[in-house]
């Protein structure tokens, strides 16, 4: 298949663009930053320029988008670019898709949606229905992004699946984050004491694309446990206290962000569980 991933140059993209060349796939990695990569394309592309997303989507001739290009995060740049360049993005790749026929699309989305940054969650484990509250510029951004998608699927019969990744780190920085994560468990509540290797991210990416028949819409992508010798339930009411209601599916160290959708539609399952106890890094993975 041929595959265009944009943000091919990022944390997250490097991943999908190996994972998906060692897969067979043929791939055109598109970034700010051209980066290049053995067995892939790669071209210099500004998403918020709609010619450019359209001249490489027509000259990689993609039959499938993996849009992750966009500001990741908040005080990159300033709060008007943040919002202006990732909704204007996504919709340039969308229209783009349409224009070109290219049907299938997984959208980086992110679990901020949810507001758990400002907030505690409403009910855990969280899945899909969670009530969206965002509650900065780059949430509202990628809240905006799924409204999108939801437009094109509805009037464009786009197949656009919209991950809400959290706390995904590439390998080389995960042992550093899951000691900070033990030293104070309170410094990042919003995700869920939970940290989501790079490669399951792209692995995720790559089981949707494949998929033959998968359905539209929001999908949580995440590691499979919380990092901490702690049982799930027992960090939820230490940190969130009553306010968040306990559903069933929170046992043991289970990641409070459930991605059972994810693992029914197209199969995903993590596999690497990085932990306070289990900490590792495979030899040549930067």
């Amino acid at each position: 298949m041929r595959i265009l991933v944009t943000g091919g140059s990022g944390g997250i993209g490097r991943y999908v663009v190996r994972d998906l060349v060692r897969a067979g796939h043929e791939v055109c990695s598109v970034d700010l930053v051209r980066e290049v990569f053995p067995g892939a394309q790669a071209l210099r592309v500004d998403v918020t320029d709609a010619g450019e997303i359209y001249q490489a989507l027509a000259s990689s001739r993609a039959e499938a988008v993996v849009h992750l290009g966009a500001w990741a995060g908040n005080h990159m740049v300033p709060a008007t670019r943040t919002y202006g360049d990732n909704v204007r993005g996504t919709f340039n790749v969308f229209q783009a898709c349409v224009d070109l026929g290219v049907r299938r699309v997984v959208f980086a989305s992110t679990n901020h949606v949810y507001g758990v940054v400002a907030a505690p969650p409403v009910y855990v484990p969280i899945d899909e229905a969670h009530p969206l509250r965002p509650a900065t510029c780059y949430a509202l951004s990628k809240v905006a992004g799924e409204q999108a998608a939801d437009y094109f699927v509805a009037q464009h019969g786009l197949e656009i699946l919209s991950f809400r990744f959290m706390g995904v780190r590439t390998p080389s920085r995960l042992n550093a984050e899951i000691e900070g994560v033990a030293e104070d468990p309170a410094r990042s509540p919003h995700l869920l004491w939970t940290r989501c290797d790079a490669r399951d991210a792209a692995h995720a990416c790559r089981l949707a694309v494949e998929a033959e028949e998968v359905e539209p819409g929001p999908y949580n992508v995440t590691g499979p446990r919380v990092v901490l010798d702690q049982d799930s339930l027992e960090l939820v009411k230490r940190y969130f206290g009553d306010g968040t209601e306990i559903r069933e599916g929170l046992v043991g160290r289970t990641s409070p962000l459930n991605c059972a959708r994810a693992e029914a539609a197209f199969g995903y399952r993590p596999r690497y569980a990085w932990s306070v106890q289990r900490r590792y890094l495979e030899e040549g993975e930067p």
